[in-house]
């Protein structure tokens, strides 16, 4: 007889105590969904990680295709924090941080500038790129496998853009596409290669006046 009621007095126990551990994790797993999530990233958040490569002290090497109107030209980019050194088929651009320096061999002529953001934007095509107040975020609708795709709007259109929208790695943040939209049609940039911790020279980033002794400088600064 004290067998018997022993074995009932295991059971019962056996059974709240399994009753008690589906509560805790009931609550367990109830506690876990009212969490924000903390590792997901905001559509902002991609695009100053993106930014802050493109902008970084380390610098950066690329290469890109720019396809508008039905035509393409390829192109590279070396850059230093704000510094930076463009090269097209149509011309050659330097940025020292204050003065923009435009060469064109066509003419063999060179225009030397105070650039605006635009005007920066304009000439270095991976400055696209941009996070700040003045832009408004959000993931786009197109998905692709193992990419961010964020649209981009800026908040004063009257400089002409419409709408931006990036291509990124999910796993190294590298821009891969850069789609600008503005009154006149698409823009669509390609970068074919992208690295990091790339560092120049400052003499990479100055005019090379040498270079050109017989161009014609246009001074508008």
């Amino acid at each position: 007889m004290n067998i018997i009621n022993k074995y009932d007095k295991t059971i019962k126990t056996k059974t709240h105590l399994q009753v008690y551990c589906k509560y805790i994790m009931l609550l367990l797993a109830f506690f876990l969904v009212s969490l924000p999530s903390q590792g997901a990233l905001t559509a902002s958040d991609v695009a100053k990680k993106t930014a802050a490569l493109i902008n970084g002290t380390n610098g950066v090497s690329a290469t890109f295709s720019i396809t508008a109107n039905g035509k393409t030209v390829k192109g590279s980019v070396k850059t230093s924090g704000k510094k930076f050194f463009v090269s097209v088929p149509q011309m050659s651009t330097w940025y020292n941080g204050s003065s923009l320096y435009t060469y064109n061999p066509r003419i063999n002529e060179t225009t030397v500038t105070i650039p605006t953001a635009q005007e920066l934007m304009e000439s270095n095509p991976l400055l696209y790129v941009n996070a700040s107040s003045a832009y408004r975020y959000s993931f786009s609708p197109v998905k692709r496998n193992g990419k961010y795709v964020v649209d981009i709007i800026p908040s004063n259109q009257k400089q002409g853009i419409k709408k931006l929208t990036i291509t990124v790695s999910s796993t190294t943040f590298h821009p891969e596409k850069i789609s600008v939209t503005t009154g006149s049609g698409t823009t669509v940039i390609t970068v074919t290669s992208f690295r990091t911790g790339v560092s120049g020279q400052a003499s990479e980033f100055e005019y090379p006046k040498s270079r050109y002794p017989k161009a014609e400088i246009i001074d508008l600064r």
